[in-house]
């Protein structure tokens, strides 16, 4: 089954370091292009979020957001005696120089910048990396469930677009014998036609079954067989790599082995070059006609494909 690139999921942690509320939004790109919003306590972590995401999401432009409510007691009050201690200082001598009257009280003292600071308290790495992991692994499957049913709808437009174009093939196929005639009996009438002018009467009836095959233009540009053989294998090709199983609930899930989307997108190309050359060598409006339509869709295909994982 095809996956799309597009996708969301989220998670909330509550752990005894707080609450983590975890978001995290998949788009389509041709790379894994990582962005990373931590809060500064945890940027330790960065590196092994970024593994984990593209082990599981593989590819997209991928946003990953995290906010932290730390819990009551979390932050720890101090007091810098020593800077306390030279504004209580510095402010008794301006009061002694300048014959200032009053008390400077406590109140006052810490008021001043860096009197009076908080500090977290410090934080178990292996705690909050285990905590924070089980909700990351969570929003991933989120987002993969996400993209599994966003490439289901994909799938299905791009079925429809293949039976389309499986359709206009075999009209194609079917045609073939019509133009082939046609072919041959303007060759031979071509021919007939040389030879009277060329006053060459004398030559008997000619023998076509020896005759046809020795003519280059009949052999180069009549016979589409082998084009439509190559556009049967692509087809079958594309439904195969299209239909391969993939299962998101497998928590070491990083989808196929291959980069499906790339895939389709070059047999798409193929296809394209084969119908175009099927187009030039038939020179029939019916058959010209049913390869414009396999080219409508292949270009549909192509505009799907482009969010395909």
């Amino acid at each position: 089954m095809l996956q799309s690139m597009t996708g969301f999921g989220n998670a909330k942690v509550c752990s005894e370091f707080g609450y983590f509320l975890i978001e995290i939004q998949s788009l389509n790109s041709r790379f894994c292009d990582i962005v990373v919003r931590l809060p500064g306590e945890l940027s330790m972590f960065e590196i092994r979020l970024r593994k984990l995401i593209e082990k599981k999401l593989v590819r997209g432009r991928i946003s990953f957001f995290l906010k932290w409510t730390k819990p009551d007691g979390f932050q720890l009050p101090h007091i810098n005696k020593t800077l306390a201690k030279i504004y209580s200082d510095r402010l008794n001598l301006l009061k002694k120089e300048l014959k200032l009257t009053g008390e400077l009280d406590i109140q006052t003292l810490v008021r001043f910048d860096g009197v009076m600071y908080t500090e977290d308290v410090k934080i178990q790495g292996k705690k909050v990396w285990a905590d924070l992991e089980n909700g990351v692994n969570k929003a991933l499957n989120g987002v993969n469930l996400m993209r599994m049913k966003e490439g289901a709808l994909l799938q299905k437009n791009i079925i429809k677009y293949v039976n389309s174009i499986k359709r206009s093939v075999k009209k194609i196929e079917n045609r073939q014998p019509i133009v082939l005639k046609k072919s041959r009996e303007k060759l031979i009438k071509n021919m007939k036609e040389i030879l009277k002018k060329s006053n060459i009467n004398e030559l008997g009836t000619i023998d076509e079954e020896k005759l046809l095959p020795r003519l280059p233009i009949y052999t180069n540009y009549a016979d589409i067989s082998e084009e439509i053989t190559r556009i049967r294998s692509h087809i079958h090709q594309f439904l195969s790599l299209a239909n391969s199983p993939r299962n998101i609930h497998d928590v070491n899930y990083r989808g196929s082995s291959k980069i499906t989307g790339r895939n389709l997108d070059f047999i798409v190309q193929e296809l394209n070059r084969e119908i175009n050359t099927l187009g030039s060598k038939a020179n029939d409006v019916i058959i010209g006609r049913e390869a414009i339509t396999v080219k409508d869709k292949l270009e549909k295909i192509k505009e799907q494909i482009q969010n395909v994982l």
